[in-house]
């Protein structure tokens, strides 16, 4: 009988900290962070973890998701969460439609972590996958490799 790891939560926040939220059952040991060479994750440069936004995330602070920014662009399928304040880029979710079924996604900026020593997370650690969101080819899900215009 294998019993599953117990599960920790860590902190993130924006460089100010005017955003905080907390992730619950991130794996240290094989999280399975992505890039993108999306116009938007490209040049904020995050790198993201999907979550269930429904049972791992919680925001510290502000008070709600209706006080934290967010940008849509293309097709509104997501909110692209975000400091008013120092512009750093936290979390994104939102919803799209696949073969006849909605499908709900939430990912978070990784680099937003709290770096402190006591969490246990070595970001050194992190083995990336690559989406070509670019191309619009995210059903191919992430490739070993930067897609045309991505980066390492």
């Amino acid at each position: 009988m294998s019993s599953s790891p117990p599960t920790k939560t860590y902190t993130f926040s924006c460089h100010c900290a005017l955003i905080r939220f907390s992730i619950t059952g991130l794996n240290p040991s094989n999280p399975q962070a992505t890039k993108c060479n999306c116009s938007i994750c490209l040049k904020s440069g995050r790198i993201s973890i999907s979550a269930d936004k429904n049972k791992d995330f919680t925001l510290l602070s502000p008070a709600s998701l209706d006080e934290v920014p967010s940008y849509q662009f293309g097709e509104r399928r997501q909110k692209h969460c975000f400091c008013r304040v120092c512009g750093i880029h936290c979390f994104a979710y939102g919803s799209f439609e696949w073969e006849g079924k909605t499908m709900n996604v939430f990912s978070f900026n990784v680099l937003a972590l709290d770096a402190e020593p006591d969490q246990g997370f070595d970001l050194r650690g992190l083995k990336l996958g690559y989406w070509d969101g670019k191309g619009d080819k995210y059903l191919e899900g992430p490739a070993e490799k930067p897609a045309a215009g991505g980066v390492f």
